[in-house]
């Protein structure tokens, strides 16, 4: 509340405040679950690549790769999800969106190690909770997240090139990830297709022509 005091007294005034700011959308997922498998293959084989190039050969061009790998995470995240998603994805994906933003147009001055290591934490911490409810069946993405989690953490403890190329470690594990995720997309499609497709119907039996009138 905001008191005003002038000669002839005292006015109060209050204070208004605008409406809440609306809750982060919904991340929008392809509705065909064939165009869905199809785009998040061919996404995640991009990323893998864009894997490879890490770390940058220059402070500058690895900025620029690390926000192109948000950018990737920010498309390819959602689709493993599915179109089922919680305050905790969003917030999650909200993270990497940030931290793709602030290293495409942030300040070149500034170090961009922890901004990075945001991103990171949180590609870490999506990716592990889509393994635990979504592909929980998939016991071969254990060890690449125990993987991924050690890397991430060591991320607090280095500096300058050797960042680098802990960083690019950890994408390339978190590529590993997604391009398993992927995977069993595929397969969970190829195996409800198989199991919902119609039943072929048998031939007709051929049936022998009629004799005849008056042949013996």
């Amino acid at each position: 509340m905001i008191v005003v005091c002038c000669v002839a007294g005292c006015v109060k005034q209050k204070t208004t405040l605008g409406p809440p700011p609306p809750p982060n959308p919904q991340p929008k997922i392809v509705s065909d679950v064939n165009v869905r498998v199809k785009t998040v293959e061919r996404l995640a084989k991009g990323y893998a690549e864009l894997a490879k190039k890490l770390p940058g050969p220059s402070p500058a061009e690895h900025r620029k790769l690390m926000a192109e790998v948000f950018a990737r995470l920010e498309e390819i995240v959602p689709m493993l999800k599915g179109p089922s998603s919680d305050a905790e994805f969003r917030q999650e994906m909200q993270v990497i969106g940030d931290a793709q933003a602030e290293l495409a147009t942030g300040a070149g001055d500034l170090s961009p190690e922890p901004t990075i290591d945001t991103g990171l934490r949180a590609t870490r911490d999506v990716l592990t909770s889509i393994a635990r409810t979504d592909y929980y069946d998939l016991t071969e993405l254990t060890a690449n997240m125990d993987q991924l989690t050690a890397k991430v953490e060591n991320l607090d403890t280095a500096r300058g090139p050797v960042h680098q190329v802990y960083v690019g470690e950890a994408v390339v594990l978190s590529g590993q990830i997604i391009n398993t995720m992927a995977g069993a997309l595929g397969q969970r499609l190829s195996q409800q297709k198989s199991t919902t497709a119609p039943a072929s119907r048998p031939a007709p039996l051929k049936t022998s022509a009629a004799a005849p009138s008056g042949s013996r």
